[in-house]
């Protein structure tokens, strides 16, 4: 039976806001009780991503679109307000909300179609024009890194009770792995390469095993990392400036790879990818890139190479959320340290140091 919470505040919610780079503020923000389709959400875990670091650290979001630091940009569409990887417990439903209830833990997907374009229509909803995606610059909306936020009730997955909070934000980037690993089509008895030993690069690794990959080869330029991967069951884990490294990697294989995600946003990273595929294979740009980052076209056309992108995920949910469940994905291993809101700027400052895999704030924790 779900939990009895007490009446939420419905007037204000305590948010992290950027307001310049590398400068978090924690302000009170107005929040207004939930509308007729979506639930009210006290937030429990919020995990920092690649991008929001991109936001902190460089004021650019997606990879090319500046971030507003004035006064006007900070009241209007994203409002400095990251945050899209979380979870949260139900304070409050919609009058129209069936399928949760006061007190459920649930996970957010963050990104909410509009449901009547040809992308939504034909089930690839996450390339949908006018998503509405939290924590998101690119698409002009708010993020979660607050205490009390409304979100999409559909869009709202309950978690079981073996499942944590902490495992249920971690959904999100899980998500983007098995994205990429359902559109590289890896399965049993495939070799894949992982180029970067991130969250999104350790967890398209367990997604591969969990498709049935034979060997999985992971590269990084932290040792932590290398030995998180090492510490996952990957087959080989290798310092990514290794001299040769693809003739190195093709003599510890004996051929070449069927799949190879580029997980770093590193130009010469994919361009190893490239060289490391098997003629006929396939390469998963998973990473961020600028617009102009050269690729071996000549190469990938000559030995029919499929270059394959990867954008957000769709339809994707439930079944991260089984193999969490079922315990064929282990996301407790890639949390390095958590923070209070409170201390916001810290949790920045410490994922910045490259070290830590996944660190995540906890909106609600009274941790001093």
């Amino acid at each position: 039976m779900a939990q009895e919470l007490p009446p939420p505040t419905l007037s204000e919610t305590d948010a992290a806001v950027l307001v310049g780079l590398k400068q978090l503020k924690v302000l009170k923000r107005a929040v207004g009780p939930p509308a007729r389709d979506q639930v009210q959400l006290k937030m429990d875990c919020v995990g920092i991503c690649g991008s929001d670091m991109a936001y902190w650290s460089k004021g650019i979001a997606g990879g090319f679109v500046e971030i507003d630091f004035s006064e006007a940009g900070l009241c209007s569409g994203y409002c400095g307000q990251m945050g899209h990887e979380c979870s949260g417990t139900v304070l409050q439903v919609g009058d129209d909300v069936s399928n949760l209830q006061v007190g459920d833990r649930v996970a957010l997907e963050p990104g909410v179609p509009c449901g009547g374009c040809k992308p939504c229509r034909l089930g690839r909803y996450n390339l949908c024009p006018r998503m509405k995606f939290i924590g998101s610059a690119v698409n002009k909306v708010p993020g979660a890194m607050c205490t009390v936020f409304n979100h999409a009730a559909s869009f709202c997955y309950k978690l079981p009770p073996n499942v944590s909070l902490e495992e249920g934000a971690l959904l999100e980037p899980l998500c983007v792995s098995l994205q990429a690993v359902t559109r590289a089509e890896v399965g049993l008895g495939h070799n894949v390469l992982v180029s970067g030993a991130g969250p999104i690069g350790l967890m398209t690794a367990l997604c591969c095993a969990a498709a049935g990959a034979a060997s999985i080869t992971i590269t990084d330029m932290v040792d932590a990392k290398l030995e998180t991967a090492r510490s996952l069951g990957v087959t080989y884990a290798l310092k990514a400036n290794t001299p040769n490294i693809v003739e190195v990697m093709e003599s510890q294989l004996g051929e070449k790879f069927d799949v190879c995600f580029e997980c770093c946003g590193v130009p010469s990273a994919l361009d190893i990818c490239v060289r490391a595929a098997a003629s006929g294979g396939k390469v998963c740009v998973v990473a961020n890139f600028s617009d102009s980052t050269p690729v071996r076209l000549q190469e990938a056309a000559r030995r029919e190479i499929d270059i394959i992108g990867v954008y957000r995920y769709c339809n994707l949910y439930p079944k991260a959320l089984a193999l969490v469940a079922s315990g064929k994905v282990n996301l407790k291993a890639v949390i390095s340290k958590k923070f209070p809101l409170s201390k916001v700027n810290e949790a920045f400052e410490h994922f910045a140091s490259g070290v830590p895999i996944k660190v995540l704030i906890e909106p609600n924790s009274s941790a001093a």
